[in-house]
């Protein structure tokens, strides 16, 4: 279901914008929110990353996981695993929202990580990701082995995810598939 890495995770600038109006909708301004970010199986490193190329709502796998903060039950991991499986997908890492400006890692998030696996990059957003927000205003961690965590804040949070325009993936996915052409230097 997941794949551990120290690539930063890539995401166009049109998906990371629509993610996170959709999260700060899904919380209402109200309560915590998040997704699963997603890759296919067998996607291959492009332009020293790996490209989130989907997102699953946790509300779309346990509707009733959004308390104020979130309670994801065992039917949602379920159906994650089930969608993963199904679609040849692989979770990358995670986002959530928090209510105000703190991006570190509450107590529970440390202690209960949504893919517990090494390697694993959790991201919060702040302030219910209300307002525009850059992915240097987010709060970055990365499960190292042993359940310690790797905080990433502020610049640093970019060599876990970095913004990129669509077309510049694009053009990296060529480059990918088609290594030797000379078009595409």
């Amino acid at each position: 279901m997941t794949t551990s890495t120290a690539r930063p995770l890539l995401i166009s600038r049109r998906r990371f914008t629509r993610l996170l109006r959709e999260l700060h909708r899904r919380g209402e301004d109200r309560r915590e929110s998040g997704a699963f970010l997603l890759a296919h199986r067998d996607a291959r490193p492009i332009a020293g990353g790996l490209e989130i190329t989907g997102i699953i709502y946790y509300d779309d796998l346990d509707a009733d996981c959004l308390t104020g903060g979130i309670t994801m039950h065992a039917i949602g991991l379920s159906r994650l695993n089930q969608l993963c499986r199904e679609r040849g997908l692989r979770v990358l890492g995670d986002i959530h929202t928090h209510p105000s400006r703190y991006i570190q890692q509450s107590r529970i998030d440390a202690t209960h990580p949504m893919i517990a696996l090494p390697g694993h990059l959790a991201f919060i957003a702040p302030n219910y990701a209300a307002g525009p927000i850059r992915a240097t205003d987010l709060g970055g961690h990365r499960l190292l082995p042993g359940g310690a965590w790797e905080p990433a804040y502020g610049a640093d949070v970019t060599g876990m995810l970095r913004v990129r325009a669509g077309f510049l993936l694009a053009v990296a996915r060529l480059r990918h598939l088609f290594p030797n052409s000379k078009e595409m230097r």
